[in-house]
């Protein structure tokens, strides 16, 4: 009879917290996503799972969650960093991101293109980079995409900057920007502009243009945002 007791309490209680679980998940509360990207690196890593609620403020420079719609991109749910609403101005110069004239990237951990030396790419390929992240300049050179804590003294590296025009960022804006060098552009009524954290490797609104504030489903609140 004890241990019937013990069960049925345990089936009660565990029914209750599957059935709180499901509410949340279809009212939003809790939400989750697969990321197979590495747009949101170093803070999302590609393949990975980010937990999301619709219950914390849609905060600028927070990691929010939106549903972007059209086919040429890939229809599914975004997970990129707000950094400009209605009425914001956003410009980004040899690769800085500035919001009203302000210099917005001081807090933020990201990743940037660097070109480096063969050496330095034998170093991460040993720490276990895929051949795939270096893009070959020349036999010497390589551009990858690194955070400032990835960076290593004992190599040679340096920032690049694209200095060509994008053509996919030129057919949406039609002006002869790219990643490193956009804007300025001023965010229109009832829309918003969201980053990537790898500021060289993400899919973001300077590419699919601006977002519809409509489309906002979430926040990211793990990883910790």
């Amino acid at each position: 009879m004890f241990k019937h007791k013990i069960f049925n309490k345990v089936l009660l209680t565990g029914s209750f917290i599957v059935t709180l679980l499901i509410i949340a998940k279809l009212s939003g509360v809790l939400q989750y996503a697969y990321v197979p990207q590495a747009g949101g690196e170093p803070n999302i890593k590609k393949n990975s799972f980010v937990f999301i609620t619709n219950i914390l403020p849609y905060e600028k420079f927070k990691l929010l969650i939106y549903n972007q719609s059209e086919n040429e991109f890939g229809k599914g749910a975004y997970v990129h960093r707000l950094v400009g609403v209605a009425g914001d101005r956003i410009q980004i110069k040899n690769g800085e991101l500035f919001v009203n004239n302000k210099f917005s990237d001081s807090a933020l951990k990201l990743k940037h293109s660097y070109k480096i030396d063969r050496a330095y790419v034998n170093d991460l390929m040993l720490k276990g980079a895929s051949e795939n992240e270096f893009y070959p300049m020349d036999s010497d050179y390589f551009i990858t995409q690194l955070s400032k804590d990835e960076l290593n003294d004992n190599f040679f590296y340096e920032r690049f900057i694209n200095p060509n025009s994008d053509q996919e960022i030129v057919n949406i804006y039609h002006q002869s920007w790219n990643a490193d060098n956009f804007g300025p552009v001023t965010v229109p009524q009832g829309k918003v502009f969201f980053l990537g954290d790898n500021r060289n490797a993400s899919l973001d609104s300077r590419y699919i243009g601006f977002i519809d504030e409509k489309e906002i489903t979430g926040r990211v609140f793990y990883p910790k945002n």
